[in-house]
């Protein structure tokens, strides 16, 4: 199986209910194409991985471009020189993901090809608060400490930020978990 975090690598992963007539388009665009399977809560769906000489830009135009004209939500997009998959929408909203191999979890979508399995699960993403302000009570904040990161509920932001978080903040050992 090829490596699909390997920075040497780009390519986009579709799905289509017209899976052939998504084929002979990406053929004419100059993509290498492999048909994959889909499987989702005991259906399958055909899906392909497809990867070409394009730069970031051309890949992630193309890909938009594929969405819309066969009226997909979404797909996936690995860029050259990155090690993280993205998700993307018609709009152009990406979310980074994280691969899993050999997926248990019945609400992820998961891949097969060659006897192989992966998913794409999204990945967690997290901003660092840099003032009082950005705290509000009952947030939960994540605070690094002896190697992990720690969960606290805030009680007090003025005293806390005044007390611990401000000096967390200012050497990024502070994040808060976004809500998408």
């Amino acid at each position: 199986m090829i490596d699909l975090n390997n920075p040497d690598l780009s390519f986009i992963l579709l799905s289509s209910k017209k899976i052939d007539d998504l084929i002979s388009v990406l053929y004419t665009k100059e993509f290498q194409v492999t048909p994959i399977k889909g499987y989702y809560r005991g259906n399958y769906e055909d899906s392909v991985i497809a990867w070409g000489n394009f730069d970031n830009d051309q890949l992630r135009n193309e890909i938009i471009f594929l969405l819309d004209i066969f009226n997909q939500d979404s797909g996936f997009i690995k860029y050259l020189g990155h090690t993280e998959v993205m998700k993307i929408f018609r709009d152009g909203q990406e979310r980074p993901m994280s691969q899993t191999m050999y997926n248990t979890d019945d609400d992820n979508m998961s891949y097969l090809v060659n006897g192989l399995s992966f998913s794409f699960v999204e990945k967690m993403r997290y901003w660092s608060p840099k003032s009082v302000d950005d705290l509000k009570t009952g947030m939960i904040v994540e605070y690094f400490n002896n190697n992990r990161w720690n969960q606290k509920v805030v009680k007090n932001p003025k005293q806390e930020w005044s007390d611990m978080w401000s000096l967390l903040s200012k050497y990024d050992k502070l994040r808060v978990a976004s809500k998408n």
